[in-house]
């Protein structure tokens, strides 16, 4: 009896090719019984269903791509210093006739500037300009421009946009227990802001320069202006990735965020410069002295999450050539640069650019 039941069931078989078997199995065919129809029907709706909902999340995501661009892009239209026109790559490349390092210069009153005013009455927390120059998009737009804010606290505007909006790129914004007002600035200022990945905005393009010294040459410099300022320029002294809990390198954090002031005395400026030079995946032979007025440049990796890619920069003044300071810049062999232990984990002592969506 078992054996005439599997010969009735081989006779059975669907002889016809695997193409049409296929169809079968999923759309509704002359003989299936109502159970099997109603399954059928039910994972054809399904599917068109999901292929909806993929081509909605498509565009938009393609609708926030390009509202996120067009929102910025309408502020610095509206906003954007014009100082910038004149950048000099000569001697007294500072900006002007300001010296940072000079005490009787530091202890002067500094004034609100006109380029300032009408940011100001759309935002009152706006405290300055950012713009690395030349560094464009296809449309010969800058990838970094954007008016810098400064909250109550650091997470205020993480996702709030000039107008304290909901924005998913969030604000530039500077650290909020810095010091920036007429009087002058934190001797080292953060600046913080997204990888945005895919989408671009914020500060997302910060990580090419992960990409390579050649790079570093052809956008060295930072111009970065409080509300009291014009025509200021940074020079590129330190790019690296660092850990922002201790599990990820054995135990050890340092806390590059609270570095605000620096000076000779306690040794701050000592064990500040020491950890953005053995940390650095370039070298220079820039001057940086305790005197000096420097931004550090914060946002996140892609590469390993809680991690951050961090760029320093050191305000410029009449002595400063930046000439000599572009030939001077050099890449760091891997072995020489401390890499986080959750980094040396995964990529080795090595240092990794896979792309600036990353």
């Amino acid at each position: 009896m078992a054996m005439s039941n599997e010969t009735a069931n081989l006779t059975e078989r669907d002889s016809s090719n695997f193409f049409l078997r296929f169809v079968k199995y999923f759309i509704p065919w002359k003989g299936d019984k109502s159970n099997e129809i109603l399954r059928k029907i039910v994972f054809m709706g399904s599917i068109v269903l999901f292929s909806m909902s993929i081509d909605q999340l498509s565009d938009y995501l393609g609708a926030s791509k390009e509202e996120q661009r067009s929102y910025i892009q309408d502020v610095v239209v509206k906003y954007e210093p014009q100082f910038d026109s004149n950048v000099s790559y000569g001697m007294e490349a500072g900006g002007d006739e300001y010296d940072a390092a000079n005490p009787e210069a530091a202890g002067q009153k500094l004034s609100l500037q006109d380029w300032a005013k009408p940011l100001l009455k759309r935002n009152k927390d706006v405290v300055g300009w950012i713009k690395i120059p030349g560094f464009t998009d296809y449309s010969g737009e800058e990838y970094i421009n954007f008016p810098v804010v400064q909250g109550e606290d650091n997470e205020e505007y993480l996702y709030l946009n000039l107008d304290r909006e909901y924005y998913e790129s969030g604000s530039i914004f500077a650290d909020a227990w810095s010091v920036l007002d007429e009087n002058g600035q934190t001797d080292n200022l953060t600046i913080f802001g997204h990888h945005m990945g895919y989408v671009g905005t914020s500060f997302t393009h910060l990580s090419e320069y992960e990409q390579g010294v050649d790079f570093l040459k052809k956008y060295p410099i930072i111009e970065f202006n409080s509300i009291y300022e014009s025509g200021r320029k940074y020079a590129i002294v330190s790019c690296f990735i660092i850990n922002t809990k201790e599990k990820d390198d054995g135990g050890d954090l340092w806390k590059y965020v609270g570095c605000r002031d620096l000076n000779e005395e306690d040794g701050s400026f000592a064990d500040w410069y020491d950890q953005i030079s053995k940390r650095s995946w370039y070298t220079s032979d820039i001057e940086c002295t305790a005197d000096d007025k420097y931004i550090t440049l914060s946002t996140c990796s892609k590469l390993l999450s809680d991690l951050r890619w961090v760029v320093v920069a050191k305000k410029l003044t009449p002595r400063d050539n930046i000439d000599l300071i572009i030939k001077s810049y050099k890449e760091k062999p891997d072995k020489d640069v401390y890499f986080p232990k959750y980094w040396r984990d995964l990529y080795g002592n090595n240092k990794i650019y896979k792309g600036w969506e990353y």
